[in-house]
């Protein structure tokens, strides 16, 4: 068993202190044991340094009105407030939420929102589209003018 510091990277080599190979000598002291690491990959987070980086995603109204996503963190989830207007693709930080590496504090969990937008399947659907559209184009018009 070897115990990994906390924030530790792929590439990084561990070097256990008397565990490797004996001296070719009569009474030869054991080495050190390095070890390579490799990080298997998360499929919630991708990483950049101590930085953290994942995606979320929002309903129409969410995006629109504002609202309140949960955001797996690697505490756990927590809820985000998402403001009324996000746009997709849009970027939130949540600060000290990312990989905790000793002398060298915790980075933060950039968050991604994206909005899922809905099938149209039904005359109703088709509807409030029209007026969600007509709204946006005379919003538009106005601020053009």
């Amino acid at each position: 068993k070897v115990n990994t510091p906390s924030g530790v990277e792929s590439g990084e080599t561990l070097r256990i202190r008397g565990k490797g190979q004996p001296a070719p000598t009569a009474n030869g002291e054991p080495g050190d044991l390095l070890l390579t690491i490799h990080l298997a990959d998360d499929p919630r987070f991708t990483r950049d340094g101590l930085n953290l980086h994942t995606e979320v995603s929002l309903t129409l109204g969410e995006a629109l009105r504002g609202g309140r996503v949960r955001v797996p963190t690697l505490d756990g989830e927590v809820t985000l407030k998402v403001p009324a207007g996000t746009q997709p693709g849009q970027k939130m930080r949540l600060k000290g939420k990312g990989v905790e590496r000793s002398g060298k504090g915790r980075g933060d969990l950039y968050v991604t929102l994206n909005v899922r937008l809905p099938e149209i399947s039904t005359e109703e659907e088709e509807r409030a589209l029209d007026i969600l559209e007509k709204a946006y184009r005379e919003r538009s018009d106005r601020s053009v003018a």
